[in-house]
């Protein structure tokens, strides 16, 4: 593929990569809508299923792309993709949601955001004594293995953050079930084991065709990520740039995309709540999935080259901080337009900030 695309005219490299973000993430969503059919047909609860399928899902482009690069031997582009990916996320995906509506900050997106900000601080201050003793930082190995240890812990808050919202849910509808307890014992008996047999032999004949997508859907995020990377590396390489520009900037947009949409439905629907949630979750997966897998298939680790510490790492700290003063500030409620224009405001300074750095 990069001698094919070494070869070809920078129109066609763009074209490629573009087109290799739409299919990773379609192919991904293909991928999520199916592992989710699967678990309810092997009867996974619906709150574990949303809170590690889903969740997983929503960081699956950003992986996908970073394990390519790692096992290329590019573990930077990885950590470009994933920081530049919480960037995005954070302040152009949320900004403009809340162009389209209000963005209520509750408790809940406030205790991911703490540990986001935990998980800022673990993946930076690693690299600072390998940056004060070389003119580069550096992710241990070792680093990658204690953040892949970190996700089950993660991914058990989860579940037991959605435990919680869906015993309050249950008493709010604790009436309503009473009412409706005395028509649905109306309900015939040997009706009902008639549907549900029915039901289950129907679901049974549709595992193997959905086993089969997964599996196509899988091959397909290979061959997507494989080619993006090599067209974000060669379109570097032809523009003369780091690729860890591109892999922030470019690669971060596209893979966020799914989120934008998600975003924009959500604040139009007066649910900005579940969209911040997601964001949020999204982008600590980003830190402990992203970051840990490259950097765990990286035997040397991950080096941190002078843009991070020039620019990727202060827009993070800077886009985390104004978060959490809109977070924890009891002023604040939620994210409104003149917030979300502030907020898309920093990602263009982030992105003035990058070309600036590459030319």
């Amino acid at each position: 593929m990069t001698n094919f695309l070494g070869n070809s005219n920078i129109i066609i490299i763009l074209i490629i990569l573009i087109v290799s973000l739409f299919v990773l993430s379609k192919s991904a969503d293909i991928l999520v809508d199916n592992a989710v059919k699967l678990s309810k047909i092997w009867g996974l609860p619906e709150i574990i299923i949303g809170a590690t399928i889903v969740s997983v899902g929503t960081t699956l482009p950003e992986l996908s792309a970073s394990v390519t690069s790692a096992l290329q031997g590019n573990g930077s582009f990885a950590l470009g993709n994933a920081v530049g990916s919480i960037i995005t996320n954070t302040s152009l995906i949320i900004g403009i949601g809340a162009l389209y509506g209000k963005i209520p900050v509750d408790r809940k997106s406030s205790q991911k955001l703490s540990i986001l900000i935990l998980a800022v601080f673990l993946l930076i201050l690693p690299t600072m004594p390998y940056k004060i003793n070389g003119n580069a930082g550096l992710i241990p190995q070792w680093m990658g293995f204690v953040f892949l240890i970190l996700i089950p812990v993660y991914l058990f808050f989860l579940v037991n953050q959605e435990n919680k919202e869906g015993k309050k849910k249950r008493k709010s509808k604790f009436i309503y079930e009473k009412v409706n307890e005395k028509a649905d014992e109306l309900v015939n008996e040997k009706v009902n084991e008639i549907i549900k047999e029915k039901v289950q032999e129907k679901m049974k004949s549709n595992i193997t065709i959905i086993i089969l997508q997964l599996f196509f859907a899988a091959l397909i995020i290979a061959l997507s990520a494989s080619s993006l990377v090599a067209s974000a590396q060669v379109l570097a390489v032809r523009i003369g740039i780091p690729d860890v520009i591109i892999a922030s900037t470019l690669v971060a947009f596209g893979t966020s995309v799914p989120e934008l949409s998600t975003c924009i439905s959500a604040a139009k629907r007066k649910h900005g709540g579940l969209a911040i949630g997601n964001i949020m979750g999204a982008n600590v997966l980003n830190i402990i999935m992203v970051v840990g897998t490259a950097a765990a298939l990286t035997p040397g680790g991950i080096e941190v080259s002078q843009e991070f510490y020039s620019i990727n790492f202060i827009a993070l700290g800077i886009i985390v901080a104004v978060f959490g003063y809109f977070a924890y500030n009891s002023k604040f409620d939620e994210i409104s337009k003149k917030e979300g224009i502030f907020l898309i405001s920093i990602y263009l300074l982030y992105l003035g900030a990058n070309i600036v750095s590459a030319f």
